[in-house]
């Protein structure tokens, strides 16, 4: 696990067990306060980047299904839906969430 700060928040990026190529990203947070101005996207895009640094080739991310907020980070940023189902730890619904990640 590596955990990443930057002006506009934090994340974490995790390599899949096997599979060091892909990173799953998660913990993704602005800080409360500054919600609403549009930090998530520049965060995203610093996610991005790094994940780039690092040279991994695919990303994933879950997200709860009734979060718009980041569906529209994750699809501003690349991402598209792979799939939906339904969580058994929260009983809610979650969407796993992918993109391929570009160098140059």
């Amino acid at each position: 696990m590596t955990r990443h700060a930057s002006i506009y928040g934090c994340y974490e990026i995790d390599s899949i067990p096997g599979q060091p190529q892909i990173a799953h990203c998660h913990s993704f947070f602005v800080p409360i306060d500054r919600r609403g101005l549009k930090l998530g996207h520049a965060l995203k895009e610093h996610q991005v980047k790094t994940l780039a640094a690092e040279l991994y080739d695919y990303a994933t991310a879950t997200v709860d299904a009734s979060n718009e907020a980041q569906k529209r980070v994750l699809e501003k940023a690349g991402f598209r839906r792979l799939d939906t189902f339904t969580n058994s730890k929260t009983g809610g619904t979650t969407e796993l969430w992918g993109r391929q990640i570009t160098r140059g």
